[in-house]
């Protein structure tokens, strides 16, 4: 994401984040089995867990795809579970700003409108956004239609930021929470899969594959349909499946 570094020879993601409604520079590192995360503050262990979901279940979670018939198909390392975004707002943001997180673009506006912390940035917040209007999203150098989508997603989040929360959109089940990403302007439902199973990290979220089928038919020996169907016994960790299934196509 825009704001983030990420340094995969060191193993070391660094985020900006807010605890308590203040900004706060997060460092993880990860080495053999562990994950350090400076600083060490308890707050933070929720945002970690979430985002590298370290609360998961693997016995569970190894049982949910055994019962899928697919396990047997997968890379001898097993199962992989992708990181979430820092913040659904700010992944939705960039998405519809054209999805690059280091366009120029999007730099300028995380730069003028986006909240300092420490060396990094965090997002603009939905209410300065609709302060400035389309005009000024447009100025940062953003094409004007995609302008008016972040100001209709800007208001979606203003509105009822309480919907669109990250912890209660992760508590609900998985086709309940993928429904209400959905209502978000201009995401829709096969884009609110794919932004349920990564971005926020639900763990019960099948992202649509469908215009991989020739590609999964290729390495697998199985088209999407069936893999669809398998994976409704994957239940309730069809986001594992899912990112799996991604991390082999992407081989």
């Amino acid at each position: 994401m825009t704001g983030e570094e990420v340094r995969p020879t060191e193993g070391m993601v660094v985020t900006a984040c807010l605890v308590a409604d203040e900004p706060l520079v997060v460092t993880v590192t990860g080495g053999g089995s562990h994950l350090t995360v400076t600083p060490s503050a308890p707050a933070l262990g929720e945002f970690v867990a979430r985002r590298f979901h370290l609360d998961l279940d693997e016995a569970a979670v190894g049982a949910a795809l055994d019962r899928s018939t697919l396990a047997g198909l997968l890379e001898e390392d097993g199962w992989v579970r992708r990181p979430a975004a820092a913040m659904l707002w700010s992944y939705c943001l960039v998405f519809l700003c054209g999805g690059d997180p280091d366009a120029p673009p999007v730099r300028r506006m995380f730069a003028e409108l986006g909240r300092p912390a420490g060396h990094l940035r965090l997002p603009p917040d939905p209410a300065d956004l609709l302060t400035g209007g389309d005009q000024r999203i447009v100025g940062y150098g953003v094409a004007p239609h995609r302008a008016a989508n972040v100001i209709g997603l800007a208001r979606a989040f203003a509105a009822r930021p309480d919907r669109y929360d990250e912890v209660t959109l992760r508590a609900l089940p998985g086709d309940e929470a993928m429904a209400r990403v959905a209502e978000l302007p201009h995401i829709g439902p096969t884009r609110a899969r794919a932004i349920s199973s990564t971005a926020l990290g639900h763990d019960d979220v099948l992202p649509d594959l469908a215009r991989q089928d020739e590609q999964l038919r290729s390495r697998l020996g199985l088209g999407w349909s069936q893999i669809r169907a398998a994976a409704r016994h994957a239940v309730p960790y069809r986001s594992v499946l899912g990112d799996t299934l991604l991390e082999l196509l992407s081989d």
